[in-house]
């Protein structure tokens, strides 16, 4: 800057010499106190341009240490960030590595969460460890679900191994399995609760404070004890009575369909039936539906669960 006022000077200064050896015959002569005052105008401006430019050479060195320490706070953030998700990944490993006993339970009673939903159940060394749901809201908690149908998305109508071993999803519709229903009630006295509902929304339970189930060489047979509920008692007619499937008819209805094949449910049926909870799924008035006949006659229902719990 300094440079280009000095050279100002000179140019000014070699303008008066020029202007000083002017042939006597120049018309116009500019005095002397013009020059001086449009040189201290150009002075000026030289300094204002020259503050502002310092301004702005100010002004950029501070974007540049801005942008130096945006791009260290980056630079830590990203470090920062990697190591908390190389944590949470080594978390995440010992969650799925964690060995499923030390969430499995003897019975859905055992558990102190008042939350529902699927839990590991360890019955004995006879039955592996399997998936139940737990209701643990409805009658003070602490029931299993043996069976549960809403919607109709699952076919009961099937074979004796099938009742055995069980089918369906827990979270969905299904059936929790024969074998599973004797282990858990041999070694411990169970209570159950069986919940119906119509196609209009009506609800009804039958509560039973005995329910146990014999081995398969006993046919499965059904065990029940006291009466108590809404919706009638319409399952104590089979007490006593062996399981039946569409292939292994254990009734004592006298026709030579059997009841098992006329209501098209596998059951623990007399002659021929008061409950049919495991027939077929429709909003129907028939035998072959699914009912619970002191609630709704033959009517069918959109709803059933039955649920155990220990005593």
């Amino acid at each position: 800057m300094k440079f280009t006022v000095c050279f100002l000077l000179f140019c000014a200064a070699c303008h008066l010499g020029v202007t000083n050896n002017s042939t006597e015959n120049s018309i116009v002569v500019i005095p002397d106190g013009i020059y001086g005052f449009g040189l201290e105008m150009l002075l000026t401006k030289m300094e204002n341009m020259e503050r502002k430019l310092l301004e702005v050479l100010e002004h950029w060195h501070q974007m540049e240490s801005y942008k130096a320490v945006l791009e260290k706070r980056f630079t830590d953030s990203m470090r920062d960030l990697g190591r908390n998700m190389s944590i949470l990944q080594d978390q995440s490993l010992l969650i799925v590595e964690q060995p499923k006993a030390s969430a499995t339970f003897s019975s859905c009673k055992a558990i102190a969460s008042k939350v529902s939903g699927v839990y590991e159940i360890h019955i004995n060394n006879v039955t592996p460890p399997f998936d139940a749901f737990c209701e643990q809201e409805k009658f003070r908690g602490g029931w299993l679900v043996v069976q549960h149908r809403f919607d109709g998305s699952v076919d009961f109508y099937r074979a004796w191994a099938e009742y055995r071993a069980g089918f369906g999803d827990v979270n969905t519709e299904f059936w929790l399995g024969l074998e599973k229903m004797h282990q858990l009630t041999t070694a411990r006295p169970h209570e159950i609760i069986i919940e119906l509902k119509d196609f209009s929304g009506n609800y009804a339970y039958a509560r039973y404070d005995k329910f146990k189930i014999g081995s398969e060489s006993e046919h499965y047979t059904l065990t029940l004890g006291n009466y108590s509920g809404t919706a009638g008692d319409s399952m104590g007619s089979n007490n006593g009575r062996r399981f039946s499937s569409i292939d292994r008819d254990n009734g004592d209805w006298p026709k030579s369909d059997g009841c098992v094949n006329y209501s098209r449910g596998a059951w623990w049926h007399r002659a021929c039936t008061g409950a049919n909870l495991n027939g077929p799924y429709n909003n129907a008035r028939s035998s072959k539906s699914m009912f619970w006949l002191d609630f709704k006659g033959y009517q069918g229902l959109s709803f059933s669960r039955m649920m155990i719990r220990p005593l």
